[in-house]
């Protein structure tokens, strides 16, 4: 059963929030900056440039829901949500995924996106949230350990299974209220350029 948390605290030059459609780039980006080992665990194995280029096109396309982690306004840190197919008489379910850059790592970032994306989660009706990692990735297990995630060893991975509390009016509100908050951070956060005028509109 998963536990009441408080949400880690973040300095006022630190956001989460969800990404925008248009923010998909920035997405990508973030991941090529991973460093190697940081790639390697969040892909289970070894990956290209292209091969990550070629997921973030499917975020995109697949309306994935990604929360993203932005220090001094560049984004950081992401939380993935995937959507699985829905299936009669089967709880709705949803794979998540974690990345953070190397210089970010270690600073709690990883479990307040574990902690946002689950309370989203919660809010948005997803029953049973599933978790792949390799074995070796020792800070994604005490992650998911604290959070009683149910892990599974299968070869040199570990699969999770963690089903949400149901949603209550709060986590309604709360969850909607980040939701409009995130749109108006995106929009502050937009290069000046643009919102300036081109030349022939002058």
């Amino acid at each position: 059963m998963e536990q009441d948390r408080d949400e880690f605290a973040l300095p006022a030059e630190e956001s989460i929030r969800l990404l925008l459609p248009s923010e998909n780039a920035d997405y990508a980006a973030h991941l090529l900056r991973l460093d190697p080992l940081s790639r390697f665990m969040r892909f289970a194995g070894y990956v290209t440039d292209s091969a990550v280029r070629r997921h973030a096109a499917r975020v995109a396309d697949e309306r994935a829901v990604v929360l993203g982690y932005f220090a001094d306004g560049e984004l950081r840190g992401v939380a993935e949500l995937h959507p699985l197919p829905v299936r009669a008489g089967r709880p709705r379910g949803a794979e998540i995924a974690f990345s953070v850059e190397r210089p970010w790592q270690g600073r709690g970032i990883g479990s307040s996106l574990m902690d946002r994306i689950i309370a989203y989660a919660r809010a948005h009706g997803f029953e049973d949230l599933q978790l792949m990692f390799l074995a070796s990735n020792g800070r994604m297990k005490r992650m998911a350990i604290e959070r009683d995630v149910q892990l599974t060893n299968d070869a040199d991975e570990v699969i999770g299974s963690l089903q949400p509390r149901a949603a209550t009016p709060f986590t309604w509100a709360r969850e909607a209220a980040r939701g409009v908050g995130a749109a108006a951070r995106a929009a502050s956060t937009m290069p000046r350029r643009l919102f300036l005028p081109r030349p022939s509109e002058k």
